[in-house]
């Protein structure tokens, strides 16, 4: 018997990822109508099965990307590379800025500094708006899917129960032929609508098929490795905001303070892409979570919220960081130094503060990801070379795919 309880259904068309030294061309559907995006634009291919014949149309060219450096940090002298630039790594300032976590904060008239990124809606880059817009398809067809099912395993349940009980029983369903033949097929109904709403869903699942060539293949899965290393990090933390101190009325001779809290970074996946493979998983606090798939980044700021973006679009910068450590000092962090909760201008311990006690100064690394598109997020290292490991990693992955990817790591 055939039962069809969902005449609005959808079958979602899968995703082909080819990530190559051209940059990363995802094909979505098939025969006979596919969609490409690709370093050359988007293109549409109709085909006649058994044919041989097809035919091409170009849609969307590629646009001429220009990255002006921005958000620049004039302290450190650090700003964003144009397209020409060659990738390359950036080291550490040997005379990194000190900053102090203070517990609880002193008071400060200077302005409090949020790091947030933009709307998940200005995120994306433009050559994968196809993609995300697949991707958004498919959470709007699953999460309908989803509440169906669930009403229907409660019908289930109750049509269930209410055959096995007579089912089992001897005198009912001989006594009552055509009451038990109705419970009968209310049963088999249900079970049959559970079944089908169960492979609704499995079809409304994205399958990425990911085709990567050698060349960027090794380096995207060295770059994992070096990740899973960073990830065992004693502490890793988001910065979700920063402000100036006011170094008399503070009396403390760090020039800023921030707000962090503790993440973890992991080897995971995201329902949005069913994928075998696991891939690293930037935990955030005040945020969406970011994962590197092989030629693009997913940033998940909700449920129904999310962003798909281009590495070519992103730009990191790591620093390395004094911090007046108020916390207790990670297993894997080295104090450089020690200082007072309580300074006079020249460093030493201001007597006038009776419970004065010594602060350790610890050096930390830092990483900041930014795009002109408005993401903006930040993290603190406890292990420093653990991340320099991980962006010289990051950045052989993204130059291993053509000249349209931008280091990682801008020059200072």
């Amino acid at each position: 018997m055939g039962w069809r309880f969902r005449q609005s259904f959808k079958i979602i068309p899968g995703v082909k990822l080819n990530l190559s030294k051209t940059g990363l061309s995802v094909s979505v559907g098939g025969a006979p109508l596919t969609l490409n995006v690709g370093p050359h634009g988007v293109r549409g291919t109709a085909s006649l099965p058994g044919t041989g014949l097809s035919f091409r149309q170009q849609f969307v060219s590629s646009p001429e990307r220009s990255h002006v450096a921005s958000n620049s940090t004039p302290s450190l002298g650090i700003s964003r590379p144009v397209l020409s630039e060659p990738p390359h790594i950036e080291h550490f300032p040997s005379e990194p800025l000190p900053v102090i976590y203070p517990v609880p904060p002193p008071v400060s008239t200077a302005p409090v500094e949020e790091v947030h990124s933009a709307s998940t809606e200005l995120l994306t880059s433009e050559s994968l708006q196809q993609l995300k817009n697949l991707l958004q398809t498919t959470f709007e067809e699953r999460t309908d899917i989803e509440n169906n099912l669930k009403t229907a395993r409660q019908r289930k349940q109750q049509a269930s129960d209410r055959y096995w009980s007579w089912q089992n029983g001897f005198l009912c369903k001989r006594v009552f032929k055509k009451a038990f033949s109705h419970r009968t097929a209310d049963f088999e109904k249900a079970n049959a609508e559970v079944a089908e709403l169960d492979e609704q869903l499995r079809l409304t699942t994205v399958a990425a098929h990911v085709e990567i060539d050698k060349e960027q293949a090794d380096p995207y899965f060295r770059m994992r490795d070096s990740f899973a290393v960073l990830s065992e990090c004693a502490a890793i933390w988001d910065i979700k905001s920063h402000q100036a101190t006011d170094r008399y009325r503070e009396r403390t001779t760090a020039t800023q303070k921030v707000e962090r809290e503790r993440v973890a970074f992991t080897l995971g996946t995201c329902d949005l892409i069913q994928w075998e493979q696991k891939v690293p998983h930037l935990a955030n606090r005040k945020g969406g979570d970011i994962f590197l798939y092989p030629g693009f980044i997913l940033y998940r700021a909700a449920r129904s919220a999310f962003s798909v973006i281009a590495y070519h679009d992103v730009n990191a910068v790591a620093k390395s960081v004094q911090f007046y450590e108020a916390d207790g000092v990670p297993t894997d962090s080295k104090i450089i130094g020690q200082t007072w909760a309580k300074t006079n201008k020249d460093g030493s311990r201001d007597r006038r503060f009776a419970d004065n006690r010594q602060i350790p100064i610890v050096h930390y690394a830092s990483l900041t990801l930014t795009s002109q598109g408005g993401l903006w997020e930040e993290f603190q290292f406890s292990n420093p070379e653990h991340l320099i490991q991980f962006l010289k990693a990051l950045d052989a992955f993204i130059s291993s795919f053509g000249s349209q990817a931008v280091s990682a790591l801008p020059k200072p």
